[in-house]
């Protein structure tokens, strides 16, 4: 064999391998699902509006959380929201207001409709609302090497607490998700390196 027959034995094998790669992969992709997979339900206080753009929030319209007596013979409830916060409350609506106002106005955003998801993260559960939000469904989602796709919202606004707006901000980061603080005061999140 000369060299011209040896590249072209080696650049026909090369062809054939690039098509039994593609067609294994599109097999292997067709074969996983195209978004995350559910691990249950996770019941919300929430309010939507639909839009072409989503923007998340999470608001503390309760500030106390009542936890259930764990067993352990079955799957943990929920915890029972009460306590009444009219501050987060007004926030939340203060957001829906502020998106409303930016629909109304053509100028800001033509062609464009901005939406929301509103959650109330009842003191304790931000990290669940979140993931929530990511997968645009009520119920939490696992994390696998095969979730695809774009998260129905652009970005969230909230947590209250800088301790649960770090933990959120970095499960959510793993979606490419922004988190906006409305109401920081942990110095590591003034620095913007590290965010």
């Amino acid at each position: 064999m000369n060299q011209v027959e040896v590249m072209r034995v080696h650049l026909d094998t090369s062809y054939l391998m690039l098509v039994l790669s593609s067609c294994f992969s599109s097999t292997v992709s067709s074969f996983y699902s195209s978004s995350c997979q559910s691990q249950g339900q996770f019941h919300l206080n929430g309010i939507h509006k639909t839009g072409d753009v989503i923007l998340g929030g999470i608001f503390q319209i309760h500030f106390f959380a009542a936890y259930p007596d764990l067993s352990f013979t079955s799957e943990p409830r929920q915890p029972t929201c009460y306590g009444f916060d009219y501050l987060g409350f007004r926030q939340a609506q203060s957001m829906a207001f502020a998106i409303d106002e930016i629909n109304r106005n053509s100028n800001l955003l033509p062609n464009v409709t901005l939406g929301y998801s509103l959650y109330d993260n009842c003191l304790e559960i931000g990290i669940g609302t979140a993931l929530t939000l990511v997968s645009g469904q009520e119920e939490q989602v696992a994390l696998e090497d095969n979730c695809v796709g774009t998260p129905p919202v652009l970005g969230i606004v909230g947590d209250s607490s800088s301790t649960r707006t770090i933990a959120i901000s970095t499960v959510i980061g793993l979606y490419r998700v922004p988190l906006v603080s409305f109401y920081v005061i942990h110095s590591w999140l003034f620095k913007i390196n590290s965010i």
